[in-house]
């Protein structure tokens, strides 16, 4: 998978499966994707948006991709 597609992907108006999404996450927080990819990929998700999916996918790898804190055992 290359970053490229991604980017081309989403500027010509496609969902991104949860596997573009989750290489995205991935190479961004290991450093392999640079920022101007990302920044790029970012304008075509502001320009052509997201669907419910994509922005659920999106936001568990982000959650899944540092530290979790367990809050279990605060009550409400």
């Amino acid at each position: 998978m290359r970053m490229y597609d991604i980017i081309r992907h989403k500027r010509d108006g496609f969902a991104l499966s949860d596997e573009e999404i989750a290489f995205f996450v991935q190479g961004f927080t290991d450093g392999s994707i640079p920022d101007y990819q990302a920044s790029a990929l970012l304008m075509a998700i502001f320009l052509r948006g997201m669907n419910p999916r994509e922005t659920a996918t999106l936001t568990d790898c982000m959650a899944k991709s540092g530290d979790q804190v367990d809050l279990s055992s605060i009550p409400g």
